[in-house]
């Protein structure tokens, strides 16, 4: 799809809380091996979107760091591109940091580029999706804008802050409103949308005269009530989850040690890319011990590891106990160490002997390079 342009919207990212202090949440840890951002370019790439710009809203160097050169998402590597988008004025103003205000900085992918359509993606919201068939009913129903939702029925305790939308019998929406957790059962937006490059146009310029601190999520209810234009809505039924708190990122990180669950989100048709390090496989001692847990290549385990995830470069000594805990890279854990319902991040040492006890309901979150 020649004519189509992906926008990684990193602006609509909410916070983790200590877990994204010092990192954007796209290129936060997942799974041990990926980051939120991969699946994402997957999905652009897997759809054959060969030119993809990273809109970034603070933390650029975390970013750049995950993605190396950048050709882990690009089919050709000849006609394919990532782009990062940087609005550096938004840096001095954060108030007026949007997405919009980003692609007004980068203004080439309006008015240079040969796409005649911009797709929107936001990486907090984790499915594996092909869009080329929704980009396909867009183009031929000559829609302006589509939105993509799925019918949910826990939205008192998911996809809060996130949009709620409402159908006309034509399928287009009639009204949005955010989450606030009154209702358990609603349309959500999965904040992809695809929108014709001369909207996006037309946005960008009415954006200074309406509210510059907006961005995409506050400007189309805007547009929806003042009748500007149609949105028309698409529905997923697949695998879908809107990472907005610490707490939803531990449990739906431990919900996929669930092989069926997995099944959902890995998908053979449509895999998952990441940038690939040169580490030699995990290592195992003869009393390791090792159950319903992910291990990241360049680990050695020497104690027992149970319903965790270990990410690279992990060290794990001798009759130390780790259980539900998401251990990030670079990690030393002493000799009979125990560690339970914790986040541990990046370069932290844990002594000898030492305890990290959470519980389910309050998992304790250890910032990167602390000593304990």
């Amino acid at each position: 799809m020649k004519d189509v342009i992906g926008l990684v919207d990193c602006h609509t990212s909410p916070s983790l809380g200590e877990l994204t202090a010092h990192r954007t949440l796209a290129s936060t840890s997942f799974l041990g091996r990926y980051a939120f951002i991969d699946f994402t370019l997957s999905n652009f790439c897997n759809s054959e979107i060969p030119t993809v710009g990273v809109l970034v809203k603070d933390h650029q160097r975390s970013i750049l760091k995950h993605m190396g050169n950048m050709l882990s998402w690009v089919n050709n590597t000849k006609t394919g591109h990532v782009h990062i988008f940087y609005n550096e004025k938004g840096l001095l103003n954060p108030a007026y940091n949007s997405d919009i205000a980003n692609i007004r900085e980068n203004d080439w992918v309006l008015y240079d580029s040969q796409a005649n359509y911009i797709v929107f993606a936001s990486p907090h919201i984790l499915l594996n999706i092909d869009l080329r068939p929704i980009l396909e009913e867009h183009i031929a129903r000559k829609e302006e804008c589509t939105l993509v939702y799925q019918e949910r029925e826990d939205c008192l305790t998911s996809f809060l802050g996130g949009d709620i939308i409402h159908l006309d019998e034509e399928g287009y929406v009639k009204k949005m409103e955010k989450n606030d957790g009154s209702k358990k059962k609603a349309k959500v937006s999965l904040e992809i949308i695809i929108v014709n490059r001369t909207l996006l146009a037309e946005l960008t310029r009415r954006h200074q005269m309406v509210d510059a601190s907006w961005g995409v999520r506050e400007l189309l209810p805007y547009c929806l009530n003042n009748h500007l234009f149609r949105i028309h809505a698409h529905e997923f039924k697949g695998y879908a989850r809107c990472f907005d708190s610490l707490k939803h990122y531990v449990d739906y990180s431990f919900e996929l040690l669930d092989r069926n669950i997995a099944s959902s989100l890995f998908l053979e048709e449509r895999p998952i890319y990441t940038l690939t390090h040169d580490t030699p496989p995990a290592l195992y001692g003869e009393e390791s011990s090792v159950s319903n847990s992910f291990i990241s290549n360049g680990c050695v385990i020497e104690g027992e590891v149970k319903d965790s995830i270990i990410c690279r470069n992990v060290r794990i000594g001798r009759h130390a106990k780790v259980r539900r805990s998401i251990i990030l890279s670079n990690v030393a854990i002493g000799d009979r160490s125990s560690l339970q319902d914790v986040v541990v991040d990046k370069y932290v040492i844990v002594t000898a002997r030492h305890e990290l006890k959470g519980d389910p309901s309050n998992i304790i979150y250890f910032p990167q390079g602390a000593i304990l």
